[in-house]
């Protein structure tokens, strides 16, 4: 059995936002989601030992796993595709759209709470992800698609830090979210507009879900391409998937032939099961033949 170690969980949407830590084994961030693998892998409740974020002692910045990277993107991108061929290698540890990362931002925005106090709280929890102990060298952070919206706050903390944007043309997306749901999809459904106002444009004619669609999608890109500081790589959804070489490039990753093959068999799976499930293409996506070499 790996030896388990504590990280973020989640944090309480609140006026005060608390970030809890449990802990977990390495497993988790084999998963496609963080907090999918904690749900899968965690232990019984009585077994659980926890604990609020502020009570652990991070190790010095010399002693953290350095950051490769942030992933940015809209919805339904290849992000988790992407995410799990670049977890898939020994040496890094992915992040993948945690819910501690989530829930304070969530509290940020509800509860118009004083943007110092939600940098010190996110650079806590960041660092804490960053804690060593599983054999990894770096680590990667994929945020959640809404996550872009709020992309000021990571290049406050990160202002050198490289990261990525990764698009998708707006029909076929707008397309594929109207017969889809969860996420902001179910803001639009949501009885008081809470959440809506934060990332819909006031100009925006977002009169029926379509148009909100649009509108929502639209944000996404706008947020990314104004927070263009010299550290970012824009792709485009399915072409950066024969990509991956200067993606790693761009996040000063070298992976092994082995590696690179290894990373790049996650293209004949569905991203979003844990266990391997054939991926069904669409006209949209059509795969070239697996590139080793780079």
């Amino acid at each position: 059995m790996p030896k388990p170690f504590s990280f973020p969980i989640h944090t309480c949407v609140t006026g005060n936002p608390v970030t809890y830590c449990e802990e977990i084994i390495p497993e988790v961030f084999q998963y496609p989601f963080f907090n999918q693998g904690v749900s899968a892998t965690r232990k019984p409740l009585n077994d659980r030992k926890s604990s609020i974020l502020g009570d652990i002692t991070a190790p010095t910045e010399e002693e953290l796993l350095p950051i490769r990277g942030f992933i940015f993107h809209t919805s339904h991108c290849g992000s988790t595709l992407l995410g799990r061929m670049l977890g898939s290698s020994s040496q890094v540890r992915m992040i993948s759209e945690p819910e501690s990362i989530n829930g304070l931002l969530l509290s940020y925005l509800l509860n118009q709470l004083p943007e110092a106090q939600i940098l010190t709280q996110l650079k806590q929890i960041i660092e804490a992800y960053r804690i060593p102990g599983d054999g990894k060298k770096s680590i990667v952070f994929k945020l959640t698609s809404w996550n872009v919206f709020l992309i000021h706050l990571f290049q406050k903390l990160y202002p050198n830090t490289p990261w990525m944007y990764i698009d998708r043309n707006s029909e076929n997306l707008v397309k594929t979210l109207k017969n889809k749901d969860g996420g902001f999809i179910e803001w639009w459904h949501h009885p008081v507009d809470m959440l809506r106002k934060h990332f819909v444009d006031n100009s925006s004619s977002s009169v029926d879900f379509e148009s909100y669609l649009r509108s929502i999608v639209a944000g996404h890109r706008k947020s990314a391409v104004k927070a263009q500081n010299g550290n970012e790589l824009f792709v485009l959804y399915p072409d950066f998937l024969n990509s991956i070489p200067q993606i790693l490039a761009h996040f000063q990753l070298s992976f092994s032939e082995e590696e690179l093959e290894k990373s790049l068999a996650f293209q004949r799976y569905n991203s979003k099961e844990f266990e391997p499930v054939l991926f069904e293409y669409s006209a949209e996506h059509s795969p070239k033949p697996f590139q080793t070499s780079v």
